[in-house]
């Protein structure tokens, strides 16, 4: 990523100011209660993204900012389909990644099923989630995944907004409310002086707002993460094929050290395209969560709109609508 200016130094010249750099500040220095969940155990993070959705990257690539802030180094990293549980040992804390997958909608994917298996197998170690959106479309598979979260003794969920919050209370009584990871990047510096026009990221996946959506706004340029991404998706899949490579051959998690080391590189070239193209527009209009973080990071004028079920809408709520450069658009 390019190269960003000292937090520490923006905190200093900020801290009398209300206004979005105080806010913005204020939130990356909410997260030092993880930093007493880890406490001095060694820790394993679990479940980084090998894919191409940038708000996903921007989270891992917060998440190791913040190990670096306070000088945390995992024992293992993994990418969920290339970790074994049994690599687990007495004392380990398990630090599974944040994000929008805590429940059903992702199923598939097999991070939800991982947890699970975690929390049944291993209740003597910590667990703890990071910031997440939770949703579940079906509430049967909520009480089942809730009541399976209930027989572990010491699992830590840590919740992006007062939803979430209600309902991991259904699963554990530690539960935390706190912003998205990728906080931890802030500030990010736009790589132009110049911007002109409105640049709208618009959802093409199922958790687009199909309904309800009355605003027109004049755009100059209109896309979403994949498109964002083009044909630079064939190389992420040869990183997914070679950690799973690794994995099935049984070299580990210490064969994927340097695999791991190289898609974090890669993976940052991805977000500063992100970057670049924010940059050559003076304001943002999303209905993807970190669009708007994105824009946040960068200090951009932005406007958001709901996803499919509410995720944006009470993001904004709990940590960024007092900024004067955050408006909400609902139906």
């Amino acid at each position: 990523m390019n190269k960003r200016v000292n937090p520490e130094i923006l905190r200093q010249l900020s801290a009398p100011d209300p206004g979005h750099a105080a806010l913005m500040a204020g939130l990356s220095d909410r997260h030092g209660i993880i930093v007493e969940l880890i406490g001095n155990r060694p820790f394993h993070y679990v479940d980084f993204p090998v894919h191409g959705n940038i708000g996903d990257l921007l989270i891992m690539h917060g998440t190791l900012a913040f190990f670096e802030r306070y000088h945390l180094v995992p024992r293992i990293s993994a990418a969920a389909f290339a970790y074994d549980p049994r690599w687990i040992r007495g004392g380990d804390v398990v630090i599974f990644h944040g994000g929008g997958n805590f429940g059903d909608l992702y199923y598939e994917y097999g991070t939800q099923a991982l947890r699970e298996a975690v929390v049944r197998t291993r209740p003597e170690n910590r667990i703890v989630v990071l910031p997440q959106t939770i949703y579940f479309s079906s509430a049967e598979e909520k009480r089942r995944s809730a009541k399976l979260f209930r027989t572990h003794p010491d699992v830590h969920i840590c919740v992006r907004d007062q939803a979430s919050y209600q309902v991991a209370h259904e699963f554990t009584e530690h539960v935390y409310l706190l912003p998205d990871m990728a906080h931890q990047l802030y500030p990010i510096l736009p790589l132009y002086d110049t911007a002109a026009g409105a640049l709208r990221i618009s959802r093409m996946d199922s958790e687009k707002k199909q309904t309800g959506e009355t605003a027109d706004f004049e755009v100059a340029a209109t896309t979403d993460w994949p498109l964002v991404v083009g044909d630079r998706e064939s190389r992420i899949d040869r990183f997914r094929r070679a950690m799973r490579m690794t994995y099935r051959l049984g070299l580990g998690w210490g064969g994927n050290k340097v695999l791991s080391r190289l898609w974090i590189s890669y993976s940052g070239k991805l977000i500063n395209d992100a970057v670049a193209l924010f940059s050559t527009h003076d304001r943002v209009i999303t209905d993807r969560l970190h669009g708007h973080i994105l824009a946040c990071l960068l200090s951009k004028p932005n406007t958001v709109l709901d996803n499919s079920y509410g995720k944006n809408s009470a993001y904004v709520r709990a940590w960024t609508g007092s900024s004067d450069l955050v408006s909400l658009q609902t139906a």
